[in-house]
Parts: structure tokens; C-alpha cells; sequence
């Protein structure tokens, strides 16, 4: 069982996100959006990431939910989103995430996210204002899922 985790990012915490959840989920593989475009059909499980900005989930993994729906929903799948604004996080989740994958998925989790003054990111606040404990439970639960 092979798993495809994917992000999109602008500020880099989704990247931070993935390759934390790549280090607790064995026989996974982390692709950048931005980078190349996945051939999902090889995965039996994805996890999806991406930062927010003004409210909006990261367009190109918007894309990506949008393209790829039909396929998604016959995969397991779980959501993150990395996003400073706590109380926008499930507006965010409906006008991003199509219904159906939505119901599908077996977590839709916000990690936190990076404040636009942290950006960009140095080393003394890498991952500041990241739940760490999140990610770790989001992978914990995926596993037993699995």
C-alpha cells in the first residue's frame, strides 16, 4: 500500500507538513504540486496539503481536487491545511474541498499555520506556529485506517 502524499505551498509549511508525515508513514512518497503532477492512480492511499492565504486554499491543489475527484474517491484519503486563522479553518474546508471528497476523506486536519510576519521562514522559526502534536496524531490515525 503505497502512499502519495501531495502539497502545495507558498510560505513552506505545507512542505514541513509533508516531509513531517513522510518520516511517520512508511512506503510513502512527498510530491510538490508546483513540481510535478502525480499519476494518482499508482497510490492506494493520498493525503492531501496545502497552505491558505486570505481564506483560499492553495489553487493549485484546488485544481487538483477538481481534476482528479473521480479518481480521489476511490482512493483512502485524508486533508491538511496549514493555516494561521483558526476560525476561518471550516470555511476554508467547504469552499475548497468538493462535498464528496469532503465526506470521503477520514481527516480534514488544520496543522496551524505560518503568520505573515514569519515568512520567510528561518531556521529560528521553522515550523513556528505548527502543531506538531497534530501532525503526529494525523499520521497515527491514518495508520490505523490503513
Amino acid at each position: 500500500m503505497k502512499t502519495l502524499i501531495i502539497y502545495g505551498t507558498k510560505s513552506g509549511a505545507s512542505k514541513e507538513c509533508a516531509e513531517r508525515l513522510y518520516k511517520e508513514i512508511s512506503n510513502s512518497i512527498i510530491i510538490d504540486i508546483d513540481q510535478e503532477s502525480p499519476v494518482i492512480d499508482e497510490y492506494t492511499h493520498i493525503i492531501v496539503g496545502a497552505g491558505v492565504r486570505n481564506d483560499k486554499m492553495y489553487k493549485p491543489i484546488r485544481d487538483f481536487f477538481k481534476k482528479n475527484q473521480t479518481v480521489l474517491l476511490t482512493k483512502m484519503i485524508a486533508c491538511y491545511l496549514c493555516n494561521s486563522k483558526p476560525k476561518t479553518t471550516e470555511d476554508v474546508i467547504i469552499a475548497s474541498i468538493p462535498e464528496a471528497i469532503r465526506e470521503k476523506a477520514i481527516a480534514i486536519v488544520s496543522f496551524g499555520g505560518y503568520k505573515p510576519s514569519w515568512v520567510p521562514v528561518s531556521e529560528e522559526n521553522k515550523l513556528k506556529g505548527i502543531d506538531l502534536e497534530k501532525i503526529s496524531a494525523f499520521a497515527q490515525h491514518f495508520l490505523q485506517k490503513k
